[in-house]
């Protein structure tokens, strides 16, 4: 296997503090670098087709919520992990699109739900399409067997984390 420039930064720590086991810093490096360049190969593509990530993070936690894909915003907000006011900006953005629409909730007047519309369901099963494909090239080089092993060590350490 080819070397890489974590590789580097872990030789030169070993130099300069050899009773130091760097191991866990390549480890969290590797992790780091690989969110950010998978992160921008979906940014890229979902922009190609007019798109973000923050576009489709809405549209597929509304769509995923099955019919009538309708949720309030602040759980759309946790689901999203985006702030109040950052889902409100997004939500503006999506209607403006006539992707999502606001709907008026008789039971609770104080809050307005948050809806795909046809146009956004549509959206949000191409979008999740084309998300699935890009991940699917990314992880192609991997057989079952390293993919599953990576699932479960990752799911290992975000329990950990979250717990």
């Amino acid at each position: 296997m080819s070397s890489d420039p974590i590789d580097a930064l872990v030789e030169s720590w070993q130099r300069e503090l050899p009773g130091l086991d760097v191991a866990p810093m390549a480890t969290v490096a590797r992790l780091n670098r690989l969110s950010l360049l998978v992160n921008r190969r979906i940014e890229e593509t979902l922009a190609a087709h007019g798109s973000s990530l923050a576009d489709f993070d809405v549209l597929s936690a509304l769509r995923r919520s099955g019919a009538p894909y309708l949720l309030k915003p602040s759980d759309l907000s946790r689901q999203v992990m985006l702030s109040p006011s950052g889902m409100t900006h997004r939500v503006d953005l999506l209607e403006a699109a006539g992707l999502v629409e606001r709907r008026r909730d008789p039971a609770n007047r104080r809050t307005m739900p948050v809806a795909l519309t046809e146009a956004g369901v549509e959206a949000a099963e191409e979008l999740v399409r084309v998300v699935v494909d890009v991940e699917s090239e990314i992880l192609g080089r991997l057989t079952r067997a390293q993919h599953k092993s990576i699932d479960d060590a990752t799911r290992t350490l975000l329990a950990d984390l979250t717990s």
